[in-house]
């Protein structure tokens, strides 16, 4: 598994709103995991789309992490100027991953028109990627649902999910270790 591609939710299906929510942080911990498991299991490239919430808050991690481990980082966004309507916040990271990115293109040279490009793009990444991390609830789908379906139904490819268990788990953690600074 060299290509994993990395989704999630967007932020207003978390309830976020704010740059400095508690829960990003969470959740970004809970990315750090996967993608530490994964790298160990040898990947080398981190795909993505840029949309905003998980997909940029793992975005960070991941440019954190290639600080420390020899991975690559991809941006494919599924059409020009998708950050447009992101807050201030938001377009600041999507221009941070464009930037550092070792990769970035957008899928389609036009701006959006129509959903057939965000279904190129969930085409594109389960034709690229041989694993998948993203935080997922089966009783809540939303937005990674098109993604996830896809890469259970594609052989050989592995799917690493974030649960709400496990964001439970680290928020539990973080607060023992609060306590105890």
């Amino acid at each position: 598994m060299k290509v994993v591609a990395v989704t999630g939710y967007r932020p207003h299906e978390l309830g976020i709103f704010k740059a400095d929510h508690p829960g990003i942080e969470i959740i970004q911990e809970a990315y750090r995991k996967k993608i530490l498991e994964v790298i160990e299991l040898g990947a080398e490239w981190f795909i993505f789309s840029g949309t905003n919430g998980c997909e940029l808050w793992a975005g960070q991690v991941l440019l954190e992490l290639r600080e420390t481990y020899p991975i690559k980082i991809a941006v494919f966004p599924p059409f020009l100027n998708m950050d447009e309507r992101y807050k201030p916040f938001e377009q600041d990271l999507f221009v941070q991953l464009q930037l550092e990115a070792d990769f970035f293109e957008p899928l389609t040279q036009r701006p959006y028109e129509d959903p057939s490009q965000l279904r190129a793009k969930t085409a594109f990444f389960l034709d690229k990627a041989e694993g998948l991390i993203t935080l997922y609830d089966e009783e809540t789908e939303g937005s990674p649902r098109f993604l996830v379906d896809g890469a259970r139904r594609k052989p050989n490819m592995e799917v690493f999910l974030i649960t709400q268990e496990d964001l439970r788990v680290i928020e539990e953690e973080k607060q023992w270790e609060q306590q105890w600074e």
